[in-house]
């Protein structure tokens, strides 16, 4: 029987161990954070126009960024009600940080819809159904680990038929080490019978996507290895700390004994 996991557990382990022992072994309460509830809702408004077949107008894209962000608000108000212990960037009263992540949420869906209508060459795969690939499910074996994930997005050249794999990001930084795009990678291998060769993110606050990523110089064997040894480690409760400047911005930090 194979070991099952997901891409977002691995990088939480892979990000702090001790972070996740304690919000996901644990189950210790996580402070909410404004850029989490403005990711989550950009990304539910981006895959809704994609979708759409891009044919959502922009109006209705911003509906649901601000349908999911009531969600997200009431979710994390009940969680925790005193809204001043929320995690803020920088120097910020809460308020104004979640006026300017909503209205910079509402500014950043524009934007994505505004680039993606221009003609750049790329448009979402079509998958057999006709559905575009957005959001596409998938679970690839690394070694005798099962890894569950989802494509943001299949990108295609209009012109040469070649394929991208594309992850949004809502945040300031991008990856330093693109491992979900080699998995996204080898997961339209697996499931569509395709092969990639580059990747990219797009970046929501930029208003548009990195350069693209030449998928093939990167040491796939490598991944796999990493995936399998952050499977054993958190199998044998070996989850490790990793202080450091993302411990400013964790909802766990309250709970740490490093920290503390």
């Amino acid at each position: 029987m194979h070991r099952r996991t997901s891409v977002s557990r691995l990088t939480s382990i892979a990000r702090c161990g001790l972070s996740y022992e304690l919000e996901r072994v644990r189950h210790l309460s996580s402070l909410p954070a404004g850029w989490l509830i403005q990711g989550t809702a950009i990304h539910e408004a981006a895959d809704a126009w994609e979708k759409s077949l891009r044919q959502m107008p922009v109006e209705q894209a911003q509906e649901v960024f601000k349908a999911t962000w009531r969600k997200e608000i009431a979710k994390a108000d009940e969680a925790e009600p005193d809204r001043e212990r929320w995690l803020v960037g920088g120097r910020k009263k809460v308020v104004n940080d979640l006026r300017d992540r909503y209205e910079g949420g509402l500014a950043q869906v524009y934007d994505y819809i505004d680039y993606n209508l221009s003609d750049h060459g790329l448009r979402p795969y079509l998958l057999p159904d006709g559905s575009p690939a957005a959001e596409v499910g998938f679970e690839i074996e690394f070694a005798d680990v099962a890894v569950r994930g989802y494509i943001d997005l299949l990108m295609q050249d209009t012109r040469t038929g070649e394929l991208l794999v594309r992850d949004i990001k809502s945040g300031a930084k991008t990856p330093a080490v693109p491992f979900q795009l080699i998995v996204y990678r080898q997961a339209v291998r697996e499931v569509l019978d395709e092969d990639v060769s580059f990747g990219d993110f797009f970046m929501t606050r930029d208003g548009k996507p990195t350069p693209p990523i030449d998928l093939t110089t990167l040491d796939e064997e490598l991944i796999k290895d990493w995936f399998v040894r952050q499977v054993n480690l958190a199998e044998q409760g070996l989850f490790l700390p990793n202080p450091g400047d993302a411990c400013r911005t964790c909802g766990v930090a309250p709970h740490c004994p490093l920290m503390n």
